[in-house]
């Protein structure tokens, strides 16, 4: 059988548009009747950020990687103590 975009419930079209109905199809079989959770775009690049704010931590520096990467200083902090624990 030949799928076409307008067979598919009008919240996917657009992801089947985006990735290609084939894939779109992949996503049906292996998440269909399942509730799924995608993170936001911002959660996915949090790891990234915290190894840059580290690879940029001189130790002193809490107050300038608050104002680059716009957070509190305790944020920042407790982001390299994290880090320094699962180190």
């Amino acid at each position: 059988m030949k799928l076409k975009l307008s067979d598919l419930p009008p919240q996917f079209e657009n992801i089947a548009q985006e990735l290609g109905i084939e894939r779109a199809k992949l996503l049906f079989k292996e998440f269909g009747g399942t509730s799924v959770y995608f993170p936001t775009e911002k959660m996915i690049y949090k790891g990234v950020r915290d190894r840059e704010i580290m690879a940029e931590y001189n130790g002193f520096n809490h107050k300038e990687l608050a104002v680059k990467y716009n957070m509190s200083e305790s944020y920042i902090r407790s982001i390299i103590n994290k880090q320094k624990k699962s180190a």
